[in-house]
């Protein structure tokens, strides 16, 4: 990518939001729904010669789950090292038989932060999750963003055979990240596997043949949850933000933000800037939509424009700012993803991948119902109940 002024002062402005480099040279490839994701990491798998790192909150024991079991299996009985770290509650519903095969296939497995005392789980500890989907082959290319592997992906969104959309066919984002920026998505894997596990063995090196256009640059942020940090993603966000000149366009399957946020956002929408948010309007839990809606009050009256998607799940966490910013990845905007979750998002800096994200962004509002201040005012007092009780237990949620 060619720098101007403008994009260098940009780029030094996001180097400034964490510890966290910027990786130059990198192609950043935009996934959509779980067939396309699931299609473009199975066949990464299907490739691996030296390791694969798979760290995700749930990993189901269907259809889709067994899919990724007896793949990530051949590979290991090629001699590939694989590495499986999942949430022990986010895949509570998992068979443990599921988990035993594949070690007894030779898998290394890590099920994070057990909260059952009689497996030697600590329940005191429950909060702490990890919320990560991560993978990386062989040191040289990365998936991360929002899809969990689970049969809820098993369709596309847009799927006309989807019969119900709170089991199949959620909408979500993924990326795949060839390049520099895949050993960092290795860094935060191994975080939490040196932790329980040992050491990881540095990659050696292995031909990496990227494809031509590789002039995206990307930071990788991550938070961990319960160690009193601000979440580096949670301030990327802000940050950029405060800096956006003409769209903020976010996408959200869990809105519920602090009141710094809420500020930010706001002040942007009154100093001219486009700002559009597209949330659920139905999801698996009913408490987060109210919470959501508890908010749109303030929002729209400041100028700020709201979509609820009405034909499937929303589950993506995304957002565009000016077309060359972009973040994609497994942070909501609540008080979990801040405080109690490990996650991961990359931030994107490209004006190819920004107008990318800014397409199935206007694609899916085409999806959605918009939100206008009149027909807020006119809602039932059950929904305003709702609203209320869903604010008040919010941090649980």
């Amino acid at each position: 990518m060619q720098e101007t002024n403008e994009t260098a002062g940009l780029l030094q402005t996001i180097d400034a939001l964490s510890d966290a480099p910027l990786y130059r040279n990198s192609h950043v490839r935009l996934l959509i729904d779980g067939p396309q994701t699931y299609a473009a990491m199975l066949s990464a798998i299907a490739s691996a010669k030296s390791s694969i790192h798979l760290e995700t909150y749930i990993f189901g024991d269907g259809e889709v789950g067994r899919k990724f079991a007896r793949a990530l299996t051949e590979r290991c009985n090629a001699g590939v090292a694989v590495r499986v770290i999942y949430d022990s509650l986010g895949s509570r519903e998992s068979d443990e038989q599921f988990f035993r095969d594949l070690e007894d296939a030779g898998i290394d497995v890590l099920a994070y932060n057990a909260v059952n005392p009689i497996a030697g789980g600590n329940p005191l500890c429950a909060n702490n999750r990890t919320h990560r989907k991560l993978l990386i082959v062989d040191s040289r290319v990365a998936f991360a963003g929002g899809i969990n592997i689970s049969q809820t992906y098993s369709l596309a969104s847009s799927d006309p055979r989807q019969f119900d959309p709170l089991a199949t066919g959620w909408r979500d984002t993924h990326i795949q990240v060839e390049g520099p920026a895949a050993i960092a998505f290795e860094g935060i894997f191994a975080m939490n596997w040196e932790a329980e596990k040992g050491q990881l063995p540095v990659p050696g090196k292995l031909p990496c043949a990227l494809p031509e256009k590789c002039d995206d640059v990307v930071a990788v942020l991550h938070a961990v949850g319960g160690d009193d940090e601000e979440s580096a993603i949670f301030h990327a966000y802000r940050e950029a933000m405060r800096i956006a000149e003409r769209r903020i366009w976010i996408t959200q399957g869990y809105f519920a933000p602090d009141k710094h946020f809420m500020d930010r956002v706001i002040a942007a929408a009154k100093r001219g800037v486009d700002v559009r948010i597209l949330v659920p309007g139905f999801s698996d839990t009913d408490f987060v939509v109210h919470a959501s809606r508890s908010r749109y009050g303030r929002l729209l009256r400041n100028g700020v424009r709201i979509y609820e998607s009405r034909e499937n799940v929303l589950h993506a966490k995304t957002a565009v700012i000016d077309g060359t910013w972009s973040t994609v990845g497994s942070s909501n905007l609540d008080y979990r993803s801040f405080l109690h979750n490990d996650e991961v998002n990359a931030v994107i800096y490209g004006k190819n991948f920004g107008e990318q994200m800014e397409a199935q962004f206007l694609a899916d509002i085409e999806q959605a119902n918009a939100v206008t201040l009149a027909d807020w005012r006119k809602r039932p007092l059950l929904d305003r109940c709702r609203e209320l009780v869903s604010r008040a237990i919010e941090y649980w949620l």
